[in-house]
């Protein structure tokens, strides 16, 4: 059994970024990054409005875990240094009585390839295997979508496999890898 507080990082932030709950005013930021072509490409993202956005970020404020009465998390990323808000993350509880959940991320074009979504996603698994105590986070993506693909393996997560035709993305199914992160396997590389 892991001592979670001997094991408690330092800090709940990376040198450039940090994880904030979503306010109602980053709704029109969020649409205009879910169209955003590249943001597209590998996700299925349907076309929302504002105002359902907003209300979605209203059921996201305040993500303290854990939270056992909620099964949804959602925190903007953004830039310490100048406030810019760069993309979002989620995270989806599969099942907290087994200790099971999934991550999901999407970084605004501009923002692509500079490092956030890695840095991005190591401040949500600290989130996840601290606060949260889940014993096994998973993440998906489209097998077409090798950025994204390098990203998980890059942060330790195991290919499991392929879900075939998962997803249907602009009226095509595509196939998506599985991949799995553990408790003990993300201590052991602290």
């Amino acid at each position: 059994m892991i001592d979670f507080a001997e094991h408690a990082p330092l800090q709940s932030e990376s040198g450039r970024l940090v994880l904030r709950d979503p306010y109602p005013e980053d709704a029109a930021t969020m649409v205009m990054w879910r169209n955003e072509s590249t943001v597209r490409a590998h996700q299925p993202l349907r076309t929302v409005t504002v105002d359902t956005i907003e209300q979605d970020l209203l059921r996201s404020q305040s993500n303290v875990l854990p939270d056992y009465n909620r099964e949804r998390f959602q925190w903007i990323i953004e830039k310490t240094e100048d406030r810019i808000s760069i993309g979002w993350i989620t995270l989806t509880i599969r099942s907290w009585e087994h200790e099971i959940g999934e991550i999901g991320y999407s970084i605004a074009t501009v923002f692509q390839g500079r490092g956030y979504g890695t840095e991005a996603i190591r401040l949500v698994l600290k989130k996840i295997f601290y606060e949260a105590r889940l014993y096994r986070v998973e993440a998906k993506c489209s097998v077409e979508n090798m950025a994204s693909s390098r990203l998980l393996e890059r942060l330790g997560f195991h290919r499991e496999g392929i879900m075939r035709e998962y997803f249907d993305i602009h009226g095509r199914r595509v196939d998506h890898y599985l991949y799995s992160l553990l408790r003990h396997e993300y201590f052991s590389k602290l």
